[in-house]
């Protein structure tokens, strides 16, 4: 049987809209990140994690966690890449030994300093730029459309934008 245009279920115009939408902020982060692969070898959350430990010199992995709003096992993972790559130091605290702080490596420090901005991705710099009253009524959106998904991936919420 042949399939006729008329056959074809089309969306809302406002639904077709949203998708589109969103469909331009998914590909502008996938740009972004890439540009940041590109310049600095490293990727866009690699690179976060760079920028959060220069500004915070002896973070801990856990505060390393809070600060990018991933888990400690995910932190611990891009930890691991960074310093296979050279770019961070790991020294434990004299007093006690169990404390590991984190320090960038000169190599690290340079990619940190040369970083293309906004170091955080696009849609965080984004985000942060709206209106508290805009954010908390997107954030309520978003809450509703994620719990309207037949399938959910609560996981998700904390692995890295770049590394999604």
């Amino acid at each position: 049987m042949v399939s006729h245009p008329a056959d074809t279920p089309t969306l809302p115009v406002d639904v077709l809209r949203a998708l589109r939408s969103f469909r331009m902020i998914v590909r502008s982060i996938k740009q972004h990140f890439q540009h940041v692969q590109e310049a600095t070898g490293v990727s866009g959350s690699q690179l976060w994690c760079l920028v959060t430990i220069q500004a915070q010199p002896g973070i801990r992995v856990t505060q390393l966690a809070q600060a990018l709003g991933i888990q400690q096992a995910t932190a611990s993972n891009l930890v691991e890449s960074l310093d296979r790559k050279g770019l961070v130091e790991r020294r434990r605290d004299q007093r006690d030994q169990r404390v590991v702080s984190l320090f960038l490596s000169e190599a690290g420090a340079r990619i940190a300093k040369a970083a293309p901005q906004p170091v955080a991705g696009i849609l965080p710099d984004a985000l942060e730029r709206l209106d508290p009253s805009a954010l908390a009524q997107l954030n309520g959106l978003l809450e509703q459309v994620i719990g309207l998904m037949a399938l959910q991936a609560p996981d998700g919420r904390d692995v890295p934008l770049a590394d999604a």
